[in-house]
């Protein structure tokens, strides 16, 4: 990003009074967006949680399902647990990209920074770091989703008159090799985070410590 420079730095009382005018600083509303920032990584890393309990909770429910349904009627009318399940994650991914919308809008703040007190690169990296965050997340849903559609088509098929112990078998362990799939990408996201969450701490500080020596 290109900083403001001082047309006529070379008269200083000038330079100076410009230099008191110029609002590019905005540090007020720095600390406000990366505070944000800081909020929405967290409560996301909340979702992602409650995401992993609730596909343990799943496992459960299907256990249930077989030992009290007999002839699987509750799969084939939509009324077992497995499904409310399912909507229950459907939420839990909406709720992230809602966050992801909104980090986005306090990363807004950061790109219009044009001072002279941050260090730029330690704003510029904040940036990019929410970009890859964002990224992460948006190929995360993107394959949970798939795999939450293919959860309620098996769930469904294994109801039906023409389904086999085959077709039973073989969509436990294609719902489990999905399962490893997004195990692989939230272990690529847990290592991310924790640079992230690092190089946000850092520009949180530097914000604190110019706003200090200004009262």
């Amino acid at each position: 990003m290109t900083h403001k420079k001082l047309i006529f730095a070379s008269v200083s009382t000038l330079a100076v009074f410009l230099t008191a005018c110029d609002d590019g600083e905005n540090l007020e509303s720095m600390q406000e967006a990366t505070e944000e920032i800081d909020r929405l990584k967290t409560e996301t890393v909340d979702d992602l949680n409650e995401l992993t309990g609730m596909e343990a909770e799943l496992q459960t429910h299907f256990s249930d399902t077989l030992e009290t349904d007999d002839d699987l009627s509750t799969l084939s009318d939509g009324s077992s647990p497995v499904f409310e399940n399912i909507e229950s994650r459907e939420s839990a991914l909406s709720s992230i990209e809602e966050k992801e919308a909104e980090m986005e809008e306090h990363q807004s703040t950061l790109e219009e920074y044009e001072g002279e007190q941050l260090d730029q690169s330690e704003v510029d990296q904040v940036i990019a770091d929410v970009d890859a965050f964002t990224d992460h997340l948006a190929e995360y849903r993107s394959h949970y989703e798939a795999t939450l559609s293919s959860q309620s088509e098996y769930f469904d098929s294994i109801s039906g008159e023409d389904a086999t112990y085959d077709d039973f078998v073989d969509g436990i362990e294609n719902i489990n090799d999905e399962q490893a799939e997004l195990r692989e990408h939230l272990l690529e996201l847990d290592e991310f985070i924790a640079e992230f969450s690092s190089n946000l701490e850092q520009l949180q500080s530097s914000i604190e410590a110019e706003l200090s020596d200004e009262e």
